[in-house]
């Protein structure tokens, strides 16, 4: 994190940015979970009973089946150098994923990247999210972040690294290699929201950002 460390007010304002994203995420994920619990409740005593469960199972179901993806590239600029910020999408603080690790129960650097512990559903389940910087000589980018969450594929992330003069430019592209239904919806459309200022809070300058949300094909 380029100026994390350069001031204790720096400090305080990637605190409040966490802060009010979690409060909201939270806030978000729970209402949507209630109104789908209320819709499920409404159709089973509205509906004689097997027609009632049928369709409160089929509206659980929608809730939880995978239909998004997404995708997207942003452009940042930062003061560190890009030695520097390779060494922090290596280490227990990428830039990409700070709303992972920001929330994280507990993280680990590993040889070659990091471990993060998230727990969800007030503490009762929890998911472990792993990080690896792999270089990309074959290709335009100069090395790949990648993500898995539970040991299954969650995304990469394509970087690339320029040095002009006091400054380096950071250009990324983004594939999702995951899918998530309705219920991961609202935490995903909080996230945005509050991106852009958990990384300035971190020292980098975001260009442009452009995320994409689409139905899976």
């Amino acid at each position: 994190m380029p100026s994390m460390s350069d001031s204790d007010d720096a400090t305080e304002k990637f605190d409040t940015v966490v802060t009010r994203y979690r409060r909201v995420e939270r806030a978000a994920s729970w209402a949507t979970a209630l109104f789908v619990g209320l819709v499920a409740a409404e159709l089973i005593f509205s509906l004689p009973l097997w027609q009632g469960l049928l369709g409160a199972v089929a509206v659980l179901a929608v809730f939880r089946v995978p239909l998004f993806t997404t995708g997207g590239t942003a452009c940042l600029r930062t003061t560190a150098t890009p030695t520097a910020v390779r060494d922090a999408f290596s280490g227990a603080h990428p830039p990409v994923l700070v709303m992972q690790w920001a929330i994280a129960e507990e993280r680990t650097t590993t040889a070659d990247g990091a471990t993060f512990e998230l727990s969800y559903l007030l503490g009762l389940r929890s998911i472990t999210m792993s990080t690896t910087v792999a270089e990309t000589p074959a290709a335009e980018t100069d090395f790949e972040l990648r993500v898995t969450a539970g040991d299954k594929p969650w995304g990469t992330y394509g970087v690339t690294l320029t040095d002009e003069a006091d400054e380096t430019l950071i250009e990324i592209d983004v594939r999702s290699d995951r899918r998530f239904g309705l219920r991961g919806l609202p935490s995903w459309l909080v996230a945005q929201r509050y991106y852009d200022a958990a990384l300035t809070a971190q020292g980098y300058t975001v260009c442009t950002r452009d995320r994409s949300l689409s139905l899976r094909r």
